[in-house]
């Protein structure tokens, strides 16, 4: 340290600082190119992902994005898509089927968008923040799908069960399903949801009302059986709940499903 004079050590010092200093400073500005071109502004997880994957291909995730939402290429949102899908990354190319239904704005590519949103957005492998926000995007993607349709009342179910089984509000939920119900009684899967929040809310009446006319209309339904069950044994029904859950375990063939039931059966008996 004797050896070369003081200035030298400062100036090899005031080097190293700049060079961490402005290669943190040229990192942040990437992230935030990144979070500017993809569209993702209002959360930085998908910047994030591309710029720890290779560059070449975040080039080309970036490269459609641009073609996508500058050119409103359908063919680029299309390969956007399937880039994260390949990725195994579902949360990002659901999120990208609201571009696509800005391209080509129908009820269906709408509706697409709001099941593929609401069904990752409750998958817990996902970024917990990225998925509250992909479930409003889906709330939203429904409703853009009723705006174009609004006579389809599938769409009002969708959009009244996602709110029902996860918003802080459900009874707007339960509205826009009875709203279903006031238009066609026999409503299938209207009258599957309003049965099925039946039980989880410990209206077991109810639920079994909703669940008679769906099995009216499709008696070996198996979900529309295992919820009687449900609601038959809650009401201390147990010869209908027992009949109910035998039909069901004669219909399905997941293992452990049957397993399930036979615990409830042998509850029952």
């Amino acid at each position: 340290m004797h050896k070369g004079p003081i200035w030298a050590i400062i100036i090899s010092i005031i080097a190293i600082v700049s060079i961490y200093f402005f290669t943190d400073i040229k990192e942040n500005r990437d992230i935030q190119a990144t979070n500017k071109v993809i569209g993702s502004s209002n959360n930085e997880t998908i910047s994030l992902f591309l710029d720890s994957i290779d560059e070449d291909e975040r080039n080309t995730a970036l490269s459609l994005f641009q073609d996508a939402s500058e050119q409103h290429d359908s063919e680029a949102v299309d390969a956007l898509i399937v880039f994260f899908e390949e990725k195994k990354q579902y949360n990002f190319a659901a999120y990208y089927h609201s571009l696509k239904a800005e391209i080509t704005p129908t009820a269906s590519n709408w509706e697409v968008a709001g099941d593929r949103q609401i069904s990752v957005s409750s998958n817990t492998a996902y970024d917990v923040t990225f998925n509250a926000s992909l479930y409003e995007e889906g709330l939203k993607s429904y409703q853009k799908a009723i705006d174009l349709d609004s006579s389809n009342l599938e769409l009002q179910v969708k959009l009244g069960s996602a709110i029902v089984d996860r918003s802080p509000q459900p009874m707007q939920g339960i509205a826009l399903l009875l709203g279903v119900i006031e238009k066609d009684s026999m409503h299938f899967n209207g009258n599957l949801a309003l049965g099925k929040f039946g039980i989880i809310s410990g209206q077991y009446d109810k639920a079994v009302n909703r669940l008679e006319k769906v099995l009216s209309l499709q008696p070996e339904n198996a979900e529309a059986l295992f919820l009687s069950g449900e609601a038959y044994s809650n009401l201390g029904l147990n010869e209908k709940a027992i009949s109910c859950f035998s039909k069901c375990k004669e219909i399905v063939e997941n293992e452990d499903l049957k397993k399930e039931i036979d615990a409830y059966l042998q509850q029952l008996l």
